[in-house]
């Protein structure tokens, strides 16, 4: 038999794994104390000669040994597992399930702390801190399951990670803190917080629907949705007649189109921050027009038959678009919750790769955190002409969040944070978690809220 094999070599690693598997140890303070009076009473009966007392310091030091090897027990074939929504809205409440599985026969599992670190994966997206959560199983009978839901507040947009589990037991008497790290790796995306558009926004698209409209009085087809068949009336364009139906039934039939009254929206945000001596107010100003983008783009999308683009400045501008549907909104949000703050970039670069259909037909909404030209940048495009600048200018509308201008146009819920997780009516977050609920669903058997 080989020496890896051999049954001492294996009884030596199982006594070393079954005390010091991935575990640290730690004195509690009720234990440094402890430690400190035996230590007294050890000196003095050594010093004094007195076998007394080192009799009671030698029964003393039982439950500083019997807690290293009953915390080491308390741990053993033990099965803790996380369940995490795949995303959630900032602001709204987060609830996190752990489930803690007792695979031992005969003993339960007491007093047991879980803590769990989620920590930001970019610092720099809107300077996120991490979250820290705990749990508390107080007993978990043998070959049986426990589950806990922790409650709380969702943080700032972004994407976080969560890190090892770590499980805390001070069992049997306190002097000792043992933890074990369980490696479960989970990710979570925070996508920006949801407000509440205002009248006076609803006000300033429907006038500019309205001119525009106005202004335009042959729609195109692509601006038309066909609605049925009817006889043909004089005046009627030949080319809606409907040849295989006017055949059937021996006079002409004519295509009937009824008009679009929602037109294509493009939203084009300018993310800029100086690279140096950000004062909180800008930083401030970048998340409340990243809030006003989303909530644009979840009103929009709870009403399909729309296209909607998305576009971004950067030193590399971006540009997403599409039917207005629930894929295209997770889409948009998750590229708004990651979005960083840049130095760089223009207005101009970002109109130079939108689309010319978009920029033709599309109602423009430009939101920035710095004062916006638009004639220059919009004349610096290599794509505008000046027939096309005209066009643009009579269907854009630009917002400087610094100087406040979205301050009338959205609100937001700014109740106390435990009043958000009652049973009271649904936010307008809650709202939109709901809508768009496509993560992991379900609820635990038996947990209990531990905030």
């Amino acid at each position: 038999m080989s020496e890896d094999r051999s049954p001492l070599r294996r009884f030596a690693r199982w006594v070393v794994w079954s005390l010091w598997p991935n575990q640290r140890l730690r004195w509690t303070r009720e234990g440094v104390i402890y430690f400190c009076v035996w230590v007294g009473l050890l000196l003095t009966g050594l010093y004094q000669q007195i076998n007394l007392i080192l009799l009671v310091a030698g029964l003393a030091a039982g439950p500083m040994v019997g807690s290293i090897f009953v915390s080491a027990a308390m741990l053993r074939k033990l099965r803790i597992s996380r369940r995490v929504p795949s995303y959630v809205f900032s602001g709204t409440p987060l609830s996190i399930d752990y489930s803690l599985d007792n695979d031992r026969r005969w003993s339960a599992a007491l007093a047991l702390i879980l803590t769990d670190d989620m920590i930001p994966i970019d610092r720099a997206v809107s300077g996120p801190t991490g979250l820290t959560t705990l749990a508390f199983f107080p007993r978990v009978a043998a070959r049986s399951r426990a589950r806990v839901r922790w409650q709380g507040i969702s943080p700032r947009r972004g994407q976080y990670r969560f890190r090892m589990l770590e499980l805390v037991t001070r069992s049997p008497f306190g002097l000792l803190e043992r933890r074990v790290a369980i490696g479960d790796p989970a990710q979570l995306t925070v996508y920006p917080e949801i407000g509440q558009l205002t009248r006076r926004w609803k006000f300033i698209q429907r006038e500019a629907s309205e001119t525009r409209r106005g202004s335009r009085h042959d729609l195109s087809t692509q601006q038309q949705e066909y609605h049925g068949l009817r006889d043909y009336r004089p005046g009627d364009s030949p080319r809606w007649i409907h040849w295989r139906t006017s055949a059937r039934r021996g006079q002409p039939m004519v295509k009937e189109f009824e008009q679009q009254h929602e037109q294509d929206l493009a939203i084009l945000l300018d993310p800029w921050l100086p690279r140096t001596k950000i004062s909180p107010e800008r930083r401030e100003a970048l998340e409340d027009a990243i809030k006003f983008v989303a909530t644009i783009c979840f009103e929009t999308c709870r009403h399909p038959g729309r296209r909607l683009l998305l576009g971004w400045t950067g030193a590399v501008p971006g540009v997403r678009q599409g039917p207005a549907s629930v894929k295209l909104l997770h889409e948009l949000l998750e590229q708004l919750a990651t979005l960083r703050p840049s130095s760089e970039g223009s207005l101009a670069s970002l109109l130079d790769v939108v689309p010319p259909s978009t920029l033709r037909e599309s109602y423009l909404i430009v939101v920035s955190t710095r004062p916006i030209n638009l004639m220059e940048e919009a004349e610096r495009s290599t794509r505008l002409s000046a027939t096309a600048l005209r066009g643009l200018l009579g269907r854009v509308t630009v917002l400087d969040a610094s100087k406040g201008d979205l301050r009338d146009l959205i609100k937001f819920d700014r109740t106390n944070g435990m009043a958000k997780m009652g049973r009271g009516p649904a936010t307008d977050r809650e709202e939109a978690s709901l809508a768009l609920a496509d993560g992991p669903a379900g609820r635990p058997e038996d947990g209990e809220a531990n905030p």
